[in-house]
């Protein structure tokens, strides 16, 4: 089973995501969690070792490309690190948790100027996700989680200072997509700006309601 944590960035993915698959795992569950970045350097992703280990310098990279070409690469990175794994990594009644999936990195490449009906049909050709939960935060909470520590240029609308308000009027323009999405596709909306340990609490109980017992991931993503 497949189960996307998305949401704008500073939602809290990544944190979420971590603390869920762990509490998920304490509890008896076989989870796999799935971040893009696991294919760098990682012998689990054979046909990704071309890819350099140097993670951050390879995110300026990427975002210094030019579209279409940067969206294919990050739909590209995405769908490696779920699919490109070797066999043994997945096994019966696994459930696969992804930190992000394609959902944020398409949002922001359509606010960017690529057409939004191409996009959103190579995003179709990807693995369905059974449960996508939406950790929704107003973007002024977003930057007061990530200011001074790790806010870059493509959160920013590609302003190289990363103010404020870039960051602001940005990352609104990426979740007012997230939001038609959520409704049109019938995701779970949880509010990411609540304390960790709720959210961790809410996502948690969502995924083990959803998960059925002893199916395989191949399964899920057939």
């Amino acid at each position: 089973m497949i189960v996307s944590l998305v949401g704008t960035d500073g939602a809290g993915k990544s944190s979420v995501s971590r603390e869920v698959s762990a509490r998920l795992a304490a509890a008896g569950l076989t989870v796999e969690h799935v971040d893009r970045w696991d294919i760098v350097d990682n012998p689990a992703y054979p046909s990704a070792r071309f890819m350099r280990p140097d993670v951050p310098d390879t995110r300026l990279c990427v975002a210094e490309m030019p579209n279409p070409v940067r969206f294919l690469f990050l739909m590209w990175s995405i769908a490696a690190a779920l699919l490109a794994r070797i066999p043994a990594a997945a096994g019966p009644g696994t459930l696969t948790l992804l930190d992000g999936y394609w959902m944020k990195h398409a949002a922001s490449e359509i606010v960017y100027g690529l057409d939004r009906s191409w996009a959103e049909s190579v995003t179709a050709g990807l693995p369905r996700s059974e449960l996508v939960v939406q950790l929704r935060v107003e973007p002024e909470q977003a930057w007061e989680r990530k200011v001074g520590r790790d806010v870059v240029p493509y959160e920013c609308g590609m302003d190289p200072s990363c103010s404020r308000g870039s960051f602001l009027d940005h990352q609104r323009r990426i979740l007012a997509l997230m939001d038609d999405w959520a409704r049109q596709h019938d995701w779970v909306v949880l509010d990411a700006g609540a304390d960790l340990a709720t959210v961790v609490d809410q996502v948690t109980e969502l995924v083990r309601s959803a998960a059925p017992a002893g199916r395989r991931a191949s399964e899920a993503i057939a």
